[in-house]
């Protein structure tokens, strides 16, 4: 479980103003952790289809990278993968918790096991996950089926 729950995010005010940051590349980079990775996710995969989730957090990561100072590159910077691999654990998430209104669902993810940030390495092994293969596409896990 993660540290971050609604005392982190008190109103839905609070997280969109996160998700502004974010699209207008003015997230300051200390504010651009995991955390704020996952409730980026679960944000557009709640208010878009998944492939236009996936187009906006892909572009949005990559841009706001290059944005805060970083590079994308085969080492460091955007990762499809992991971006894909928490997409997809989150909208399942957010089909199972369809009804709850975005703080709560914050909340209630935050209070699940999905956030680890060794998540990943229950379903890939590390060699893979951390491959350029795996950073460049989208790389199905070795260890353990996401279905």
């Amino acid at each position: 479980m993660s540290d971050l729950t609604t005392s982190f995010f008190k109103t839905e005010a609070e997280i969109l103003h996160l998700i502004d940051g974010f699209k207008n590349r003015t997230l300051p980079i200390e504010q651009w952790t995991h955390e704020a990775h996952l409730i980026t996710a679960l944000w557009f995969n709640k208010n878009y289809s998944e492939f236009e989730a996936i187009c906006y957090l892909r572009s949005g990561i990559i841009t706001y990278n290059i944005s805060a100072g970083g590079e994308n590159t085969h080492e460091k910077g955007y990762h499809e993968t992991l971006t894909l691999f928490w997409s997809k654990i989150i909208r399942d998430f957010i089909l199972k918790n369809v009804n709850l209104p975005l703080i709560e669902l914050c909340d209630t993810l935050f209070k699940s096991e999905w956030t680890s940030k060794e998540l990943p390495l229950q379903f890939y092994t590390r060699e893979l996950l951390f491959s350029v293969r795996a950073r460049a596409t989208w790389v199905e896990p070795d260890k353990l089926s996401l279905r």
